[in-house]
């Protein structure tokens, strides 16, 4: 039992609670005259801290002599804001420079596609490159922004590398003490409960210490590139107008033209279905079996729907429709015109679509009332 309270002092003294620099702050070094004890800092010139018994000391208690400085670990960060013509080109420049100086690309966004107007990268690079790639970044545009900041961790980093010096060694030394016997069940507990508390608190501060290293070795750059002329919008599509053929046939002409001629205008407000179209059908002339006829018109506007079971309009060719339409008409009088339609997109693109409809048309005046058919087909394209 005497051997198990002598190793947890010693556990104690060294490492307290084990965690980073309050392991390296709260060593003691116990030595005898004329011995000298090296700490090994995580990189760069090994710094000695030499130890020497103190004479004049009645005690015999120990001073330090001297010790070297700690080599400098710096980690450094920065953020850049840059104006460009044409941020694509200037992202696949940086690219290449980043991977020509030894350094990576770890994230990047782009936003505008084809037609790019911004983007957003993050590089690791080594720490004395970083001026290099701002240079070259000045030299692609306008630098709007600019942000480099060197945080010196030296301390931290010799801090982590004292307390797994020190952790190291007290587990070494209750792992002699389990090996050498001689104790109770409930001591052998004990001692493995610290040295798994231990070996997790060294996994832990050596983690730590490669991630910090990784930020020390590798300088971390965020660049947005933006346009300098701003957004970049992709062309979207506002109307689809185009012309229109189409012919009037009345079922009860009553004396007149049964059928007339004629076109006008079509113009798609949205895709699908939502259309505003104009109809002017040719005059007639007087004969011996029809009166004089003026112009014709209909102006109507109206929507229509695809059937989910005949592809839902998403088909390159033939996508069915029915619709309804309101509007004006006029026919030797005035009217109110009425319209059923079934049609057929014949063609349909992003920017044009052709179709064919026919509408079953009623012409409601104050004192007449004519029906019939308008059979037509349009082209459109997009504006």
């Amino acid at each position: 039992m005497h051997r198990l309270l002598a190793a947890l002092s010693v556990l104690a003294i060294t490492c307290g609670c084990g965690g980073g620099a309050a392991a390296g702050r709260n060593t003691t070094a116990a030595s005898s005259a004329g011995e000298s004890v090296s700490v090994l800092a995580s990189a760069g010139p090994t710094t000695t801290v030499d130890v020497a018994a103190n004479p004049g000391a009645p005690d015999g208690s120990s001073a330090v002599a001297a010790a070297a400085p700690l080599p400098e670990r710096v980690v450094v960060e920065g953020a850049v804001d840059l104006e460009v013509e044409d941020p694509e080109r200037a992202a696949d420049g940086l690219r290449g420079e980043i991977e020509r100086l030894g350094g990576r690309v770890v994230s990047e966004k782009v936003d505008g596609a084809a037609r790019s107007w911004r983007a957003q990268i993050r590089v690791r690079l080594p720490p004395e490159r970083v001026d290099e790639v701002v240079a070259w970044l000045d030299r692609q545009g306008e630098i709007t922004s600019k942000r480099i900041e060197a945080a010196d961790v030296s301390r931290t980093l010799f801090d982590q590398e004292l307390a797994l010096t020190n952790l190291t060694a007290t587990l070494e030394r209750l792992r002699k003490l389990l090996d050498g016997g001689g104790l109770s069940m409930q001591d052998i507990l004990g001692v493995e409960r610290e040295m798994s508390r231990l070996r997790g608190e060294i996994d832990r501060i050596k983690g730590e210490k490669r991630w910090l290293e990784d930020r020390v070795a590798f300088a971390t750059l965020d660049v947005q590139v933006s346009r300098r002329d701003g957004a970049v919008m992709s062309p979207r599509t506002k109307v689809y107008p185009g012309p229109r053929l189409a012919a009037l046939t009345l079922f009860d002409p009553d004396g007149r033209m049964r059928t007339r001629l004629g076109g006008g205008f079509a113009m798609h407000i949205v895709i699908p279905r939502i259309t505003l179209e104009i109809d002017v059908f040719d005059d007639v002339e007087a004969s011996a079996d029809h009166p004089a006829e003026g112009h014709a018109v209909l102006a109507t506007y109206g929507a229509a729907m695809y059937s989910d079971f005949l592809g839902r309009g998403k088909r390159r060719f033939l996508n069915p429709y029915l619709g309804f339409r309101l509007g004006y008409g006029y026919l030797d009088y005035n009217a109110f015109a009425v319209q059923g339609e079934l049609g057929v997109e014949l063609f349909k693109h992003e920017y044009v679509m052709v179709d064919a409809s026919v509408r079953a048309t009623g012409l409601f005046g104050a004192d007449d009332v004519d029906a019939g058919l308008v059979s037509g087909a349009s082209i459109v394209f997009a504006f």
